[in-house]
């Protein structure tokens, strides 16, 4: 039997791609976990502070693993997952208005947005995207800039009373988490035409994670510098302390990410407006443990608006994200833009692509707050001669916003004939929200049969 040679290559590059995406033997989320415990734990508890001051952080310890390690965690899960994927009609469609299918002296469309078209029955396109994130900026902090502030063990427990009552209560641990986050998603597609208005479309990501960092804890020790000895120290002596610890981390994760099929039904097309509606279902197949999904079904609900005026096609998506995971709000979707015939094969698309957080109540809260501290002045003597009060907020990176995402997709499509299509675009973040890379590359091909 004769064997399609486009179909065998689409054969060949999934097999490879799938098995050097095999899940490896990581687990990403306990990475944050385990650096807390082992600064706020063991690293005092084996060092040299004195006696039970080795146990004056646990508290702290506790409230890392149940507040900010799965806050962190959720960040970076629901940002990986949910990086949008290309048009499911890439490649040459059928005009209904003629009868034909439209050729390479036409507008290719858009590249992350949608047009109301369909490909029409029979038809197939499939291909892949590869792209380039690093993730490095969370509610516009630096990821390598994260701060957090640990403060000490209420010990002295008077109710109405600030902490600092007891000397050892001043003490304050900083910790940067100096992260940093590489990722690479390869995305094969495939959208069939069903009937000439229904498309269905099938896309598997491919994730590859990387996330490294050196955590340094800095102690910052009001017992040493007001009495003259550290009670918490990472080392050293209690007069010649020593008051810094660093821990570094390096892990991989690569696998299969969450699932997307997708079906769109055009209720018109022609020559004039055209309108129809998408349902993207993102299936939990992606490893939650590794970030390389969200553990949880995701369901957008989308109505498309698309116009052809010559060479000029502009478009409006508007959708409704229905997302399931912890920690994670529904959100309402837009695609804004258009794409241009610049010469035959070739097509200028760019868009405004928006997620807006629904739910404040499912906002993600990474350390909020302030505490208060009550610094005693002291005499020589040691005796307590007034007081200053100390405001500490427990983070650097603002919990007053919405994680709401604003980019821009700037592209091309190229063709060199009716069948081949390459693209390329970068992906430009307009806000702070969520975490961001400061520029997403991408790259791909496809073909229609």
């Amino acid at each position: 039997m004769k064997t399609n040679p486009r179909m065998s290559w689409l054969y060949t590059s999934l097999l490879f791609c799938l098995v050097s995406y095999l899940p490896l033997k990581a687990q990403l989320n306990t990475i944050f976990q385990e650096k807390f415990d082992e600064i706020l734990v063991d690293a005092f508890l084996q060092s040299g502070s004195p006696g039970e001051h080795g146990t004056h952080f646990i508290d702290a310890a506790m409230k890392a693993a149940n507040e900010l390690t799965p806050a962190l965690n959720s960040f970076i899960a629901g940002n990986i997952s949910s990086f949008p994927l290309s048009s499911t009609s890439a490649g040459v469609t059928f005009d209904f208005s003629t009868g034909q299918p439209v050729s390479i002296s036409e507008s290719l469309g858009p590249i992350f947005a949608e047009t109301a078209k369909t490909l029409g029955k029979g038809k197939i396109n499939f291909g892949f995207n590869y792209t380039l994130l690093s993730p490095s900026r969370i509610r516009g902090i630096n990821t390598n800039e994260m701060q957090f502030s640990f403060t000490h063990l209420d010990v002295e427990q008077k109710p109405g009373e600030f902490l600092g009552t007891n000397p050892n209560e001043s003490d304050v641990l900083d910790i940067g988490l100096g992260l940093n986050l590489d990722a690479s998603i390869f995305a094969f597609y495939l959208t069939a035409g069903i009937t000439n208005n229904l498309d269905i479309g099938l896309a598997i990501p491919l994730v590859n994670l990387t996330m490294e960092g050196e955590m340094i804890a800095e102690m910052n020790s009001f017992t040493w510098a007001a009495l003259g000895q550290a009670n918490h120290r990472f080392g050293g002596t209690n007069t010649d302390p020593e008051l810094r610890y660093t821990t570094a981390y390096s892990d991989n994760a690569a696998g299969i990410g969450d699932l997307a099929v997708r079906l769109k039904y055009s209720f018109l097309q022609g020559a004039g407006s055209n309108l129809a509606v998408l349902i993207d279902a993102r299936v939990p197949t992606g490893d939650q443990d590794n970030f390389l999904g969200t553990g949880k079904t995701n369901v957008r609900f989308s109505g498309i608006v698309s116009q052809k005026i010559g060479n000029f096609t502009p478009h409006l998506n508007i959708g409704y994200d229905l997302r399931t995971a912890d920690l994670d709000s529904d959100e309402l979707e837009f695609a804004v833009g258009f794409d241009q015939k610049l010469a035959p094969g070739l097509t200028f698309a760019f868009d405004i692509l928006g997620e807006i957080d629904l739910n404040d109540s499912e906002k993600i809260g990474l350390f909020p707050g302030t505490t208060t501290i009550r610094d005693q002045i002291l005499s020589s003597t040691g005796t307590p001669i007034g007081s200053i009060f100390r405001e500490i907020s427990n983070s650097n990176i603002p919990n007053d916003i919405k994680d709401n995402v604003i980019n821009t997709a700037t592209g091309f499509r190229y063709a060199p004939s009716d069948q081949v299509q390459f693209l390329a675009n970068v992906l430009v973040p307009l806000n702070n929200g969520g975490l961001r890379s400061n520029l997403a590359a991408t790259v791909g091909m496809s073909i229609s049969l």
